[in-house]
């Protein structure tokens, strides 16, 4: 009810988007081995280490993703949607 877009539904992915979605989740979860093999070394510290690694390694795979799939979108379905009106 908060978020009912019923009235605009999401455009589904296209092929490359939706490999951009895969390769970058194949990315966060060697990002999370990676962090908890480093985190590990220390025990002591093994939160802080951990969030620190992988927060610095998340954000920017994160952004990249996003960056990504916005650029594989198809560009003839944006204008054929908004030449239609007119």
């Amino acid at each position: 009810m908060l978020f009912d877009r019923s009235a605009s539904p999401a455009p589904e992915l296209n092929s490359r988007q939706r490999l951009a979605v895969i390769l970058m989740d194949v990315a966060v979860l060697a990002e999370v081995t990676l962090s908890v093999y480093m985190a590990s070394k220390y025990p002591d510290d093994f939160t802080p280490v951990f969030m620190k690694a992988f927060f610095s390694m998340c954000i920017p795979t994160l952004i990249a993703g996003i960056y990504a799939i916005r650029r594989l979108r198809n560009r003839h379905d944006d204008t054929s949607a908004s030449g239609a009106g007119a």
